[in-house]
């Protein structure tokens, strides 16, 4: 499952977000432990406001952990900023529900008033990793700490 961090704080590094998500991904008793597989770094542009947005993107395994760590870190700040974290879904027209309606004949009201999406929004990097292993975390953490 891919997680979504968003707006996180810009001086932010991965090794960072890999420490902020360790304890929620260590199992209990009866769960596994979740492991971090990537990690991306999202910046955007605003143009409108033109200012910079950082969000990452975390793809953890299993699932359960995913779950877990959205669970337990939602709202916790994260170098002295709170963040959201949430699920990614991944946005097409093959998934938009409003585009599949069953019954062609019957007229579904929209009940937005406007799109949410914020067009105005341009990508500038997006930082792509090599996957993150066990090794490789533990090897930059205890070089940082």
């Amino acid at each position: 499952m891919i997680v979504f961090l968003r707006r996180i704080p810009a001086n932010i590094k991965k090794y960072e977000i890999a420490a902020f998500l360790e304890p929620a991904l260590k199992g209990g008793l009866f769960a596994k432990n979740g492991y971090i597989e990537e990690i991306k770094i999202l910046t955007h542009r605003d143009k409108q406001k033109n200012t910079l947005e950082y969000h990452g993107l975390v793809r953890i395994e299993p699932e359960a952990a995913a779950e877990r760590v959205i669970k337990k870190l939602n709202g916790k700040p994260i170098n002295g900023k709170h963040i959201v974290v949430r699920e990614y879904f991944s946005r097409n027209w093959h998934n938009d529900p409003r585009l599949s309606r069953s019954h062609p004949n019957i007229t579904f009201p929209d009940r937005r008033k406007a799109d949410r999406r914020r067009h105005h929004l341009e990508a500038v990097r997006t930082d792509t990793p090599p996957p993150l292993s066990i090794g490789d975390f533990q090897a930059s953490y205890n070089e940082r700490f």
